[in-house]
């Protein structure tokens, strides 16, 4: 039985490899390198951006990890997407290594926005008794893998007595 099902799943992978070439290609070519923005139009986003209105706090501190899972959050930075929507209001980016520490930093005050995973706001949510936080938005789906060699890990069964890396 086991045989049957690795040539039915080998032929599903290619077929799916195959439908997903043409998706990965366009969008790697659809990223370019640079800009093509004249010199004028970078000045007059930077005096829009100093005129703005500010919003009622003089800063927003942002809280998230420096790493993959929170792509959403070093792209928006990194590029100005946040700072564009929020005007003249000045962004204070703060990294954490762990959800338990942003969420002391959010309950304690010293974090406005924080991008976390689902665990830690619920538990956060769930210890203020809903009075310090307000989870708004989701900002991923699908969630973060464990990426194993498949050579060595095949089953769940196979991670038994084995230890795995994962923040607090």
């Amino acid at each position: 039985m086991p045989a049957t099902r690795t040539t039915l799943t080998t032929p599903r992978r290619g077929v799916v490899a195959a439908a997903a070439l043409p998706l990965l290609i366009g969008a790697l070519a659809s990223c370019g390198y640079g800009s093509e923005a004249k010199k004028d139009d970078d000045k007059k986003a930077n005096v829009a951006a100093d005129s703005a209105k500010k919003l009622s706090a003089p800063e927003v501190r942002i809280g998230y990890f420096p790493n993959l899972t929170h792509a959403t959050a070093l792209v928006g930075i990194q590029e100005g997407l946040i700072a564009k929507e929020l005007g003249a209001t000045a962004i204070k980016p703060q990294t954490f290594n762990a959800g338990p520490s942003e969420i002391e930093a959010l309950n304690g005050g010293s974090l406005d926005i924080g991008f976390i995973g689902p665990s830690p706001a619920i538990n956060g949510y769930v210890k203020s008794k809903g009075s310090n936080l307000r989870i708004i938005s989701g900002s991923a789906s699908g969630g973060v893998k464990l990426v194993v060699n498949p050579e060595k890990i095949k089953t769940l069964d196979d991670l038994k007595g084995k230890k795995i890396a994962t923040p607090q």
